[in-house]
């Protein structure tokens, strides 16, 4: 892959201080000496390796964004966003510089000047930014227009991972900001249309908007790895994103269906796949694929890999928290919508899951809470909440005396819990 190359590169030069970026099998190359720079995995592993040195560096526009996309592609969608977003932060007064320009209207050059050309002796999108506003207002819009297009990708992709870390809201506003500098920019046409669609709940005028960014998409960009999902949904928008019942209240503006994908004990996020969130496929949970268990390994590792930090470890409680006092208002969706934010960093935890087995329970995927909750047990046995919630879904299923078992687990487990969560009224009813 280019990219995982650019990575290499970039991050070679930086750990090591020199002017040209040694190649991978230089002798002070360290974790990246003789390494397939054709394999993100192993690449981010060496990465992950050199943080020590990479952490007081200061990194260029290229290197964050080079990061930030090696970080997506081995589905660790959080420090993604957070490269990309260091990387706009130094494009941003460029960015708007180009604006100035084209408020006031100035037209770019035909020919792109020598001096905007990126080269690997470290002359990026801040050394050409410096050389254009030494050139005259068309040939610098020319060099900016250019040297910008780098920030426009990695604008997209930065919504990319905020979707795919549960922030519709965030990714729709990148992808317009995308639209405003880009308006026929591919990803960013099928994700602002899919989530105006997904936030829709079959209002209308909330769905034609969000068909005529995919018409859109069609038109400018046929041959998008995109457009054959979009050919396949568009005939069929107003039956998919029409409002679904649901037991537990139906899903709130603004967040993806991703319960199909949640696999024992932890979420999955798919990227692209076709059981992804973007997928649109309309079919109930258990008609969609099973989950690659090498897809899920590498969100495991990548969430091991994050620095666990005690601020890091007091939000996650706090989250926590804050998911099970949702849950005890009968608030599923927004439970979830919390907890699913612990899940990556904890795919191990009891408590973390039944929490997320009880919000599914709750928006009734019987089946995905069944296994969620299974999960839990086999971390804890013990864990009250998984107990309480696995005791709903045998008593909802008729099966009383399982139930009851699993009420009576509770008691012995968590005096406490049981008592604020009237298990003895749970079993009286059980008799």
């Amino acid at each position: 892959m280019l990219r995982s190359a650019a990575v290499a590169a970039c991050v070679l030069a930086l750990a090591c201080s020199r002017k040209e970026p040694p190649t991978p099998a230089s002798a002070d190359a360290g974790p990246l000496a003789n390494l397939d720079t054709n394999d993100p995995k192993a690449l981010l592993a060496a990465v992950d390796q050199m943080q020590g040195q990479l952490k007081e560096k200061a990194k260029t526009f290229e290197v964050l964004s080079a990061l930030g996309n090696l970080y997506y592609e081995n589905g660790r969608y959080l420090d993604a966003a957070d490269s990309l977003r260091q990387a706009l932060a130094i494009s941003a007064p460029f960015e708007a510089r180009a604006q100035e320009l084209r408020d006031r209207q100035v037209k770019p050059a035909k020919d792109l000047p020598p001096e905007c050309r990126r080269s690997a002796q470290g002359y990026g999108l801040e050394q050409i930014a410096q050389a254009a506003r030494k050139l005259d207002p068309e040939r610098e819009r020319r060099c900016l227009d250019s040297a910008l297009q780098m920030a426009i990708d990695a604008r997209a992709r930065r919504g990319d991972s905020l979707y795919l870390v549960g922030n519709p809201d965030g990714a729709l506003a990148e992808h317009r900001r995308v639209l405003a500098e880009s308006p026929d920019h591919p990803e960013s046409l099928f994700f602002v249309g899919a989530i105006l669609l997904e936030q829709s709940r079959g209002e209308k005028a909330k769905v034609e908007e969000g068909k005529k960014y995919w018409r859109r998409l069609l038109a400018v960009a046929p041959d998008s790895p995109r457009a054959p999902l979009v050919k396949d949904s568009l005939p069929r928008a107003d039956e998919i994103f029409a409002p679904k019942a649901q037991a537990g209240g139906a899903m709130p503006p603004g967040h993806p269906d991703v319960s199909g994908q949640l696999p024992p004990g932890h979420p999955a996020i798919a990227g692209n796949a076709p059981s992804a969130p973007m997928a649109h496929r309309g079919a109930a949970p258990e008609e969609l694929p099973a989950v690659d268990p090498q897809q899920l390994q590498a969100v495991a590792e990548a969430a091991q890999n994050t620095e666990r930090t005690p601020e890091l470890e007091k939000g996650l409680d706090q989250l926590t928290v804050r998911a099970e006092a949702l849950l005890d208002q009968g608030k599923y969706q927004e439970a979830r919508d919390t907890i699913v934010r612990v899940m990556p960093m904890r795919p191990n935890d009891a408590r973390t899951a039944a929490a997320m087995g009880a919000a599914m329970r709750g928006l009734g995927r019987e089946q995905m809470a069944e296994r969620v909750l299974s999960r839990a047990l086999e971390i804890d046995p013990r864990q009250p909440r998984a107990l309480y919630e696995m005791g709903k879904l045998l008593a909802a299923r008729g099966d009383k005396a399982g139930a009851a078992e699993k009420m009576r687990a509770v008691q012995a487990a968590d005096a406490k819990f049981a008592q604020s969560h009237g298990i003895a009224q749970e079993l009286a009813r059980l008799k």
